[in-house]
């Protein structure tokens, strides 16, 4: 992780939880924080999502936590700034990190199966390439035409690919099952907004990114776009 405020609130707040509890319920750190540390932090982060991968994992950690803090979830104490609010499928409250407040979820994913290994760089368990990628198109399927979002979920993509290449196979595989072709006309549409340079632009300064990483973008989702009902040529 590169040492940056955001960078450094994050390493605070992950070091803090359980590992060895999180692996027990199968839940791994996912959504934009784990694949924004993994690519040199080029985006701003406020907020971490782990990923159950079954009900019993889910139930663990929710009779783990009470409305005023995270029980054995944490090995040393943070702030609560919100009580924990709890449901069917997510677990979420806010906790004070450097003075500043960060958004922590737990969920059960249901979509599709998932899985992830310990990563000693950060100390906990992560979820597998192949699954970040799935939930990536997941997220952008569900809030790709929401310009409120920054359009985040596909310039993501968009860094994922210039950085590990193209999509995987087995990642829309998965989709598929879960969404159909409705992901991957979500993909192009998203995509399609981003064509825009001074929306992308505006994107890249409400997501405090280097405007320089604005080159290529589109033409890298271009390249790597996905063919309704025929799966993605990418590695499986």
């Amino acid at each position: 992780m590169s040492e940056t405020g955001d960078s450094q609130r994050i390493a605070e707040l992950l070091g803090a939880f359980d590992a060895t509890l999180l692996e027990k319920a199968g839940c791994y750190l996912g959504g934009g924080a784990a694949l924004v540390l993994a690519l040199g932090e080029y985006r701003q982060l406020n907020n971490v999502n782990f990923m159950c991968n079954s009900a019993e994992g889910y139930r663990l950690l929710r009779n783990t936590v009470q409305d005023t803090h995270l029980g054995a979830l944490l090995t040393r104490s943070l702030p609560i700034v919100r009580e924990v609010r709890t449901s069917a499928y997510v677990v979420s409250t806010f906790l004070k990190v450097q003075g500043a407040p960060i958004k922590v979820d737990f969920g059960w994913e249901i979509r599709v199966a998932i899985s992830g290994t310990f990563d000693a760089a950060l100390g906990i368990p992560v979820l597998s390439r192949v699954d970040m990628y799935a939930e990536k198109l997941l997220a952008n399927a569900d809030r790709g035409l929401d310009r409120s979002t920054g359009s985040r979920d596909i310039i993501d993509l968009a860094m994922m690919i210039r950085n590990w290449g193209p999509i995987p196979r087995m990642s829309w595989e998965k989709v598929r099952q879960a969404y159909g072709d409705y992901a991957v006309r979500a993909f192009d549409d998203a995509r399609d907004l981003i064509r825009d340079r001074q929306y992308l632009s505006d994107c890249l300064r409400s997501l405090r990114m280097d405007p320089a990483l604005a080159d290529g973008l589109p033409e890298i989702l271009d390249r790597h776009a996905p063919r309704c009902s025929m799966p993605d040529d990418g590695p499986a």
